[in-house]
């Protein structure tokens, strides 16, 4: 599967999905792009399942491939010393999403589909765990017992954290927030933190521009028939993948006639644009709703999607990227308390350790989702309260 005929094909479709999404992708457009015939891309790669497998598994030989300079170019490292261990996560990071930029786009979309089917998508474990593994791998003379949960902390941090690097990793301010939180990982949680996350809040309000003054997407006012059906179609790009959005299909949620959705939105770029826009508005709510914050539902599928959605789609385009930015900078900011204290008991974590917590959650919601897997398999509140204690008490011998 590793000849330039099928490379070609597989180039093709990255190029495809990093530009238009995975809803860009048909093996027409494959084949015009790599400059064949349908045909002759039926006969070397068979139907779209078969391209998406074929995506997956080139994804993971050339992550193994990656991973293993990695791990040669970390072997003279000590990864004990928290800013050594910060600066590999970031540029690991900037490597993904800069000079594997279209592969790291790819491989997000993909990820963000099989959460909607998983037996759909079986290759994409295979990927997610040779990532665990290798992170652990890289920390286990280092950190001997506590390698494998440390090692899934971070792959599931860089999980979460890879689309936004992808949107956004030009903007000096998001990488200063984002530098807070690769130190706080690094560090295990432990600790109060320093440098960077003791100017927390400062990075968080600099980082994008305000919502009030980005302007959205379409027009939506409140109330309006246009805003209604714009929330139909946000359930749709939620409940079934970007991919699936129609006309009919928007219709048939919304109990309407075609005509009507297609009066107010005339093309599926006009669909989808309306559907990110209720998304973000829908988010904002989330982020400012009064009252107790249900973690659960902080963490739950609904909201993993949306922000991945929202940052994929900042990846494309640049106009999404302050949406992208205020979905990621707000990261935590309901559930501080709570996370703080169920990791770190009665005196709770920093603000910057607690939103680091939460992109490793969210992570580990990701790989949940995608495989078909518990938590319980990934990283829990728990085990990043265990690990947090065991930095603590080598920290105090």
């Amino acid at each position: 599967m590793r000849g330039v005929s099928a490379l070609v094909f597989l180039n093709a479709a990255r190029a495809r999905i990093a530009t238009n999404g995975i809803r860009g992708l048909s093996l027409r457009s494959v084949a015009q792009d790599a400059g064949t015939s349908l045909g002759s891309l039926n006969y070397r790669i068979g139907d779209k399942a078969a391209l998406i497998a074929h995506l997956v598994e080139e994804e993971r030989l050339e992550r193994q491939a990656v991973h293993a300079a990695w791990l040669a170019r970390m072997a003279g490292l000590d990864l004990g010393v928290p800013p050594v261990l910060a600066a590999i996560i970031t540029a690991y990071l900037d490597q993904a999403s800069t000079v594997r930029r279209d592969a790291a786009l790819t491989g997000c979309e993909l990820l963000l589909e099989a959460g909607l089917d998983p037996a759909g998508y079986p290759g994409i474990a295979n990927l997610l765990e040779d990532e665990e593994d290798f992170w652990s791998g890289a920390l286990a003379r280092r950190y001997e017992a506590r390698a494998i949960v440390f090692g899934r902390a971070i792959a599931c941090y860089c999980r979460d954290e890879l689309p936004f690097s992808i949107a956004a990793g030009h903007d000096p301010d998001y990488r200063l927030l984002r530098a807070a939180t690769i130190g706080r990982l690094a560090e295990g949680l432990a600790g109060n933190g320093d440098g960077l996350s003791l100017h927390f809040e400062t990075l968080v309000a600099a980082c994008g521009i305000s919502p009030a003054t980005a302007p959205l997407p379409v027009d939506l006012p409140a109330g309006s028939k246009k805003a209604e059906l714009a929330r139909y179609i946000a359930d749709v790009i939620v409940d079934q993948g970007a991919a699936s959005v129609t006309h009919r299909l928007v219709a048939a949620q919304a109990g309407v006639p075609n005509s009507s959705v297609a009066h107010h939105f005339r093309t599926r770029d006009d669909l989808l644009d309306a559907g990110m826009e209720a998304l973000i508005l829908e988010m904002r709510r989330e982020l400012n709703g009064a009252g107790e914050p249900d973690s659960a539902r902080r963490f739950g599928p609904a909201v993993i999607r949306t922000t991945h959605s929202i940052a994929l789609a900042a990846a494309r385009d640049q106009a999404m990227v302050p949406f992208a930015l205020d979905m990621r900078r707000r990261r935590a900011e309901n559930v501080h308390e709570a996370v703080g204290e169920a990791i770190g008991g009665a005196t709770g974590l920093d603000r910057a350790a607690s939103q680091t917590a939460v992109l490793i959650l969210v992570g580990a919601g990701l790989a949940a989702l995608a495989c078909g897997r518990s938590e319980q398999d990934v990283v829990t509140l728990d085990q990043l309260a265990a690990l947090r204690a065991g930095f603590a008490a080598c920290d105090d011998s």
